[in-house]
């Protein structure tokens, strides 16, 4: 792990000498994964996203700060019908509630990255139905041939002006804090 905090901060200061133009081409590789985990007064529930995350492939600009990086063009496009929560009732539940219908899209955009320790505190805005709400989060990074960035997104839904689902005539009530999980397995290349 700490490896590999090296060598990522060793990549970025590379780049930030450089005199050309800051950006990196990042591929998003197989085996990159997101899921949302949520919980209701009866039982927990994840729904598993199963298209390609997109873009796979986008360059993203940078600017060198004060402890950290201002990031551009850094942004991760969800269908929000894409989603499998283990049963055509629960799917169409969660397709009501993130309004699939009328906003298809769900968005992170990564616009700064701090070093945090041993991991890195990302700030972002996540766009859900049409409402936009800037977030902190941590992410963490994992050894192998490629890099591994892993975050937990803790929010609630209410922010995003979405109604929790009830059901049985409010005997079933969904949580309104829920939890999107993300891996990423990442190949970085310098533009030049």
């Amino acid at each position: 792990m700490k490896l590999i905090s090296i060598i990522v901060l060793s990549l970025f200061s590379m780049l930030l000498n450089r005199d050309v133009e800051n950006k990196v081409e990042v591929k998003i590789l197989e085996g990159s994964h997101l899921y949302i985990n949520g919980t209701s007064n009866v039982n927990e529930f994840t729904c598993d996203y199963l298209k390609p995350i997109q873009p796979k492939t986008f360059t993203l600009s940078y600017e060198n700060i004060e402890n950290g990086w201002l990031i551009e063009d850094a942004q991760l496009q969800l269908e929000s019908g894409s989603f499998d929560c283990g049963g055509r009732r629960i799917n169409k539940d969660f397709d009501e509630l993130v309004k699939s219908n009328k906003f298809p899209v769900i968005q992170i955009e990564v616009y700064e990255i701090m070093p945090k320790r041993a991991n890195f505190q990302a700030k972002i805005v996540m766009t859900i139905a049409g409402v936009k709400k800037s977030l902190p989060v941590l992410i963490s990074l994992q050894e192998g041939k490629e890099i591994n960035y892993n975050a937990t997104l803790n929010l609630n839904i209410e922010d995003f002006n979405l109604d929790a689902p009830t059901k049985a005539m409010g005997l079933i009530k969904v949580h309104e804090e829920i939890s999107i999980h993300v891996n990423l397995r990442l190949g970085l290349s310098i533009e030049s």
